[in-house]
């Protein structure tokens, strides 16, 4: 709804963090809580209990956390992989040493996700929607060390 845009992605073993160019926080989703850029400019954090499910905004660009991993990319199409690979132009992503694969959606739409083979982030997803053509890419990679608290509320 809201593409083309570009959003800086940062991506921890147990966290994702969403923001705008200018830095802004659009979503961060941890394994306690979440937090979010509410309409009137506020940071909105809720801490996961077992029971409640917490309602986020539409526009928290969770179609990023597609990006995390292999499984991530599935759930978030609710495709299912298929045989084989192929390895990825590393002219095309970011010089990094990616593989190819296809899935399918049940109603026969392909989809290619290109998966980085260092560090198992999504490169870039392709396909077809209900709606047409997509895509998701990261446009750079820069993988960096971090303290455990990384994604902790008090670094909004």
């Amino acid at each position: 709804m809201y593409a083309p845009r570009t959003l800086r992605l940062l991506i921890g073993a147990d966290a994702i963090c969403v923001r705008g160019l200018d830095g802004r926080l659009i979503w961060l989703e941890t394994t306690d809580s979440s937090a979010f850029t509410a309409a009137d400019g506020q940071v909105r954090e809720c801490a996961h209990n077992g029971e409640e499910v917490l309602m986020v905004p539409r526009d928290t660009a969770a179609e990023a956390q597609a990006l995390v991993s292999l499984s991530a990319a599935l759930a978030w199409s609710a495709a299912t992989l298929q045989p084989g690979s192929q390895q990825a132009d590393p002219e095309q992503f970011e010089q990094r040493p990616a593989d190819i694969r296809t899935a399918a959606t049940d109603d026969g739409r392909l989809l290619q996700i290109v998966i980085d083979r260092d560090t198992g982030v999504v490169l870039a997803i392709a396909g077809e929607s209900l709606h047409g053509s997509f895509e998701l890419k990261l446009q750079s990679v820069q993988v960096v060390d971090s303290t455990p608290d990384h994604f902790a509320a008090r670094h909004l």
